[in-house]
């Protein structure tokens, strides 16, 4: 029996369609077992994001956590280097390099060496003092004491181990002005220390620039503290 051919075209689109409707059906249930719809994709992200917020959290944390440490463990260190240093001072404060005068702990070959090291072979002479009658220095004193003082090259110094505010530069100051005046001259000017706390020393280099006072901070051999 021989179908008739249009009968069998519409069975053969018929099948087709079925078919691909069929294979259409099993895609899109495919697609959806294993991929994300949209919807699904942002909510991962979020997740993700959250995962990754938290872990930055712990990481930060930590990371915190060590700073502090690592804080601590430099101010321990820092007052050890300090409790050192003021021992060193303490010897200081009683030294004698072998020179009867000693200017504020700070020994005359200490002084000696760091105008060396500037080109000044000087033969000094420490501790002078002058008087002051109209008191531009000190108002209850004529009395004025120069640390270290020399003429051709005119120099002017205040040497000291420690300070603690400005007011001992801002006397030194009224040196130069007192000494300069009566003398009719220009000196060059310098300040010798060996401490500035941290918290005054930014004052204390500012306030030395503007009246052009070269800072001396002398290294310690150990030659200095025996």
């Amino acid at each position: 029996m021989t179908l008739d051919p249009k009968l069998s075209k519409e069975i053969k689109d018929f099948i087709e369609t079925q078919v691909e409707d069929k294979v259409k059906e099993i895609q899109i249930k495919y697609l959806k077992e294993n991929f994300l719809t949209r919807d699904e994709f942002l909510d991962a992200m979020e997740k993700m994001d959250d995962r990754f917020n938290a872990m930055q959290k712990q990481m930060d944390d930590r990371f915190n956590a060590m700073q502090k440490q690592m804080d601590d463990r430099f101010n321990a260190l820092q007052k050890q280097i300090d409790k050192r240093f003021e021992r060193v001072y303490e010897r200081l404060d009683a030294l004698d390099l072998g020179y009867s005068n000693v200017v504020e702990g700070i020994g005359y070959s200490i002084v000696k060496r760091e105008f060396r090291k500037k080109g000044f072979e000087l033969d000094l002479q420490l501790r002078q003092h002058f008087t002051d009658k109209n008191h531009v220095v000190h108002p209850d004193t004529e009395d004025v004491e120069i640390d270290i003082f020399h003429i051709n090259p005119n120099i002017i110094g205040e040497a000291t181990l420690r300070i603690a505010g400005l007011d001992k530069i801002r006397t030194f100051i009224k040196k130069i002005e007192y000494l300069e005046k009566t003398y009719n001259m220009k000196f060059l000017r310098f300040f010798f220390c060996f401490k500035i706390p941290e918290k005054i020393k930014g004052d204390v280099e500012n306030l030395l620039k503007k009246y052009d006072i070269d800072l001396i901070m002398p290294e310690i051999d150990e030659e200095d503290i025996k």
